[in-house]
Parts: structure tokens; sequence; C-alpha cells
């Protein structure tokens, strides 16, 4: 779900360049690649792009490569 910028954080910089980062998607999930992750805390995970080294991030509770949306972008 794509949320307004006053419902987000702002963007974060770039870890690997120093950009802005560009908002992408929210999704509601415990980050977990698990059976149990139904039952972990629910929360907001923030997707980001980098235009200027074509890197993908999510941002949940501290901002972290996203491999799965590298390799699908």
């Amino acid at each position: 779900m794509k949320l307004e910028a006053s419902q987000r954080p702002p963007e974060p910089e770039c870890p690997a360049c120093g950009k802005t980062l560009s908002y992408m998607d929210t999704e509601i999930s415990s980050g977990a690649f698990r059976t149990q992750a139904a039952s972990m805390p629910q929360i907001p995970i923030y997707y980001y792009d980098c235009e200027g080294c074509a890197t993908c991030w999510k941002f949940g509770t501290k901002l972290l490569p996203d491999p799965i949306r590298q390799i699908l972008r």
C-alpha cells in the first residue's frame, strides 16, 4: 500500500551512495520468513529504491538491504 508522505517517515539517505531514497511501498509484516511470522508483532515495512546506485532498501526498525526486491528490479 502506498502511503502519503505525512503518514510515513521521511526518505532516508542511501547508505551505499548518499542520495535520498525514493519511497516505493509499505507492507504490514513481521519481516520474518517463517511459519511463526503470523504470531510475531506486525509492523510497517517501508520499501525504498535508490536512483543513484540502483539498490533497494527496506526500513522496519532499521534500514536494511532488500535482496528480494533487488533481484526483481
